[in-house]
């Protein structure tokens, strides 16, 4: 069964190169095609006007669709058509099916265009789907906007993210007291000696000769007093003991251990043989 690849290049010498080593693989010259928009997009070939490019261009667009299956992959096929519009150089070649990998790997060593990549850049630059009525880039314009192409070289930066551990200190209680200073109150027993005074009245029975003083007839009171002692209770204060708080530091190592995260990029070698596009024909 016969199968159809397609290459797109950027270089006109690269897809010469791969004609020629397709060709050193036996495969008929009449089965391998190198196209390029230079003749409508100068004005040979018939096409002067607008109108007859146009015209050209739906005729390319047609015979890209026949390339695949009915209904299917559109969007496929105005690529290569909107690739042939800007000048790029698309090698055609049919080769039989046990001849597709060595043919595909040919197209990828020469440098084939990843369409979809490049699809991409031609909307960041405004293309929103191929036009038939489009103009054709002239060699000019395209070898101005392959420069910016390859100027801007579309590359993908990858984070790769390692996270970094911090170990701090902070302050928090471990132990506390609070004092509070109260009231206590407790009997206290002492015996005191204390003197009492009584009145004592005695008559006795005397027999002497009065003397002056006796012989005075006057009144007279006598008044004698008797006395005794009361306990008296007087407090004094005195400080007997002091309590004070204080703080001692001590140090101490710890070990910490914790796990810190690191986000790689792995890169894997893609099959060589995975950009060319394979169809039946």
């Amino acid at each position: 069964m016969a199968k159809t690849l397609v290459g797109v290049f950027d270089d006109q010498a690269a897809a010469y190169n791969a004609v020629r080593e397709l060709q050193s693989l036996g495969i008929p010259q009449d089965h391998i095609r190198l196209m390029n928009n230079s003749d409508i997009a100068s004005g040979r070939e018939g096409t002067e006007t607008g109108t007859d490019q146009q015209g050209w261009m739906e005729k390319v667009r047609t015979w890209f669709s026949s390339l695949f299956e009915e209904g299917s992959d559109r969007e496929q096929a105005d690529l290569y058509s909107e690739a042939y519009r800007r000048g790029h150089y698309i090698v055609v070649v049919d080769v039989r099916s046990e001849m597709v990998d060595q043919s595909a790997a040919i197209l990828n060593k020469y440098g084939t265009v990843d369409l979809q990549r490049r699809s991409e850049q031609w909307r960041s630059s405004g293309y929103r789907g191929y036009d038939r009525n489009a103009r054709p880039y002239t060699t000019e314009e395209r070898d101005r906007e392959i420069s910016g192409l390859q100027s801007d070289t579309g590359a993908v930066a990858i984070p790769v993210v390692q996270e970094e551990i911090q170990i701090g200190k902070q302050v928090v209680q471990r132990q506390g007291v609070r004092i509070h200073s109260y009231i206590e109150e407790k009997p206290v027993e002492e015996i005191v000696r204390l003197r009492e005074e009584r009145i004592d009245v005695q008559r006795r029975p005397v027999d002497r000769p009065a003397t002056g003083e006796d012989l005075t007839f006057k009144d007279r009171s006598v008044d004698v007093a008797a006395y005794g002692e009361e306990p008296v209770v007087g407090k004094t204060a005195r400080v007997v003991e002091e309590v004070t708080v204080g703080k001692n530091v001590q140090e101490r190592d710890q070990k910490v251990k914790e796990t810190v995260r690191r986000k790689d990029v792995k890169v894997d070698n893609v099959d060589a043989g995975r950009s060319a596009t394979t169809h039946k024909h």
